[in-house]
């Protein structure tokens, strides 16, 4: 449904899959973008034993195996989740432009979207 490009710095959505799955297209590209924050940080945003309390209370046993299963790095994915559902899009981009500034890099960060399905 979506994606960071870390090579290009390009955020992706596909706003058909985004649609057929009926998600909300503002909570995918939250969830994007703190990845980006997460990669200006180079590390966990939450600390233990934080985000284990809170992706136990959070996130459900199901969602959380899936991630697991997926072997992509678990505890950035579930960080990232964590975040997407605690925060609010104007929270997620205030701290994205001053993430950005301390590391002194811009904060334009193109988001394209994927074309629709005929």
């Amino acid at each position: 449904m979506g994606g960071w490009n870390r090579e290009q710095a390009v955020v992706f959505l596909c706003a058909a899959s985004i649609r057929a799955q009926e998600m909300d297209q503002e909570e995918i590209l939250r969830h994007e973008l703190i990845h980006v924050i997460q990669d200006l940080h180079q590390g966990a945003l939450l600390p233990e034993p934080l985000f284990t309390i809170l992706a136990r209370e959070t996130i459900p046993s199901g969602e959380v195996m899936m991630v697991i299963a997926s072997g992509d790095d678990a505890n950035r994915e579930l960080e990232c989740r964590l975040l997407t559902r605690m925060l609010s899009t104007p929270v997620v981009a205030q701290w994205l432009t001053e993430s950005a500034a301390k590391n002194r890099q811009g904060v334009v960060i193109p988001v394209a979207l994927a074309p629709k399905n005929p």
